[in-house]
Parts: C-alpha cells; structure tokens; sequence
C-alpha cells in the first residue's frame, strides 16, 4: 500500500504533515533543526518523549507545558512511527 499526500496536507515550511499539533512542534522542534530530522526518526510516544528530554538535556530546549508537550507527542507518534517495510511484491 502506498500512501500519497497532496501538497496540501505537508506544510510547506517544514516539509512535516501538516495535522493537529504540527503548530506546537514548529514553536518547539523546527526552531533548532529542520523537518527531515523528525522525518527519518520515528517511534512511538515513549521514543519521541525521550527524544524531547534528551533535546532538553543536552540541546537546551527550554521546558514545555505538559498539555503542549502531550500535544507534540500524539502528533509526533501519529504521523512519525516506525513504519513497517513494504516489499515490493505488496
């Protein structure tokens, strides 16, 4: 199965799926680093939330309000998972 998406649906400033809570990853990741960082990693929230503490930590990322924190995950993990490999025969 392949997944197209129309220009639309990306967000031309950073090249990330424009959906709810793009707005509060944009205020928070993309200031730093671009788009393609969040692109080629992937996980769940547990794997984003320690990305984000590991940006704190060691990257000085300044505090996030949980609700905008919690935000950025469900975005994050929704629509930049592990995605499963797709053989060409599929």
């Amino acid at each position: 199965m392949v997944t197209l998406l129309t220009a639309e649906e990306i967000d031309n400033t950073t090249g990330l799926i424009a959906d709810k809570g793009l707005g509060d990853v944009k205020e928070n990741c993309t200031v730093c680093h671009t788009g393609r960082f969040i692109v080629v990693n992937g996980g769940d929230k547990k794997f984003w939330k320690r990305k984000i503490h590991i940006m704190q930590n060691a990257y000085g990322l300044w505090k996030i309000e949980k609700a905008q924190e919690e935000r950025m995950l469900n975005y994050l993990s929704k629509n930049y998972s592990k995605k499963k490999e797709v053989s060409i025969n599929e």
